[in-house]
């Protein structure tokens, strides 16, 4: 009997251990934060991010050639519920992601890009305290462009570690510092991974001016962790929390998203 339950627990160890991922390409990013991964030449993905408040991001990448990747998205508010929904912008924004050289045994994989995809809302600012003109951003601000250095090490599956440097195009609240940004995610067996990274939005901390129940940057950074799910080659499902330290006083506890990823080739 004992040999029965001792062999079962040593079956269920091995899954977790030795499997890979059955996705065919590196992920493209963790929670917000970018890997060094693209989209292999002739393939896509398509990503639908749920957010708070009935809210809806679609995000469309196509890789053009193994080591470019382009895309758009266009984040709708208020799309499941009750209220009228509308677009966060009256265009759609846009990303994209070069790979200068893949990693191999010695060196980390390094991208760099763009990317004018935000957080949460996009709100317009009556800025009377940081000076006299009004302006909108996002609830957390876009990258911009960036550059992101990824090395993954077989530790009982494969264990990323991801590193990079920002810097975003909203500005016009005179916080535009060079912005730092840290990752790993480590796989538990052939389906499921761990997410967990920490963006120090060193170009949101001065919390100079509030809005409505929304406070930006506290200096805290934002720590955020998620689950993945890979259901096929074609498909993963996320689970993430967003804003674990609470930077923002827009709730009571992380922000709770459900990220859907189709990808396939053309």
């Amino acid at each position: 009997m004992y040999n029965f339950y001792y062999n079962k627990i040593i079956l269920i160890l091995c899954c977790f251990i030795f499997t890979q991922s059955n996705h065919p390409y590196p992920p493209l990013s963790l929670v917000t934060i970018p890997t060094s991964g693209t989209l292999p030449t002739g393939n896509y993905s398509l990503e639908v991010l749920l957010i708070n408040e009935g809210g809806l991001v679609p995000r469309l990448s196509i890789g053009i050639t193994d080591n470019l990747t382009l895309g758009v998205s266009w984040g709708i508010q208020n799309l499941i519920g009750d209220d009228s929904p509308y677009f966060n912008k009256q265009y759609p924004d846009y990303h994209f992601k070069y790979r200068l050289w893949g990693e191999d045994l010695t060196r980390p994989g390094i991208v760099i890009g763009f990317d004018s995809q935000g957080r949460g809302k996009y709100r317009h600012i009556e800025d009377s305290v940081v000076g006299e003109n009004s302006f909108d951003r996002y609830d957390q601000k876009s990258l911009g462009y960036y550059l992101i250095m990824s090395k993954n090490y077989n530790l009982m599956g494969n264990f990323g570690l991801h590193f990079g440097i920002n810097r975003t195009l909203e500005v016009e609240d005179g916080d535009d510092d060079l912005n730092i940004l840290f990752g790993i995610d480590k796989e538990l067996n052939r389906d499921f991974s761990l997410m967990l990274e920490y963006d120090a939005m060193l170009n949101d901390n001065k919390d100079e001016y509030s809005h409505e129940d929304l406070s930006f940057g506290k200096g805290l950074g934002y720590l955020n962790a998620g689950l993945r799910w890979s259901v096929s080659e074609s498909l993963l499902l996320e689970l993430n929390f967003n804003d674990i330290r609470r930077n923002q006083d827009i709730s009571e506890t992380a922000h709770r998203e459900f990220k859907i990823l189709y990808s396939k080739k053309f």
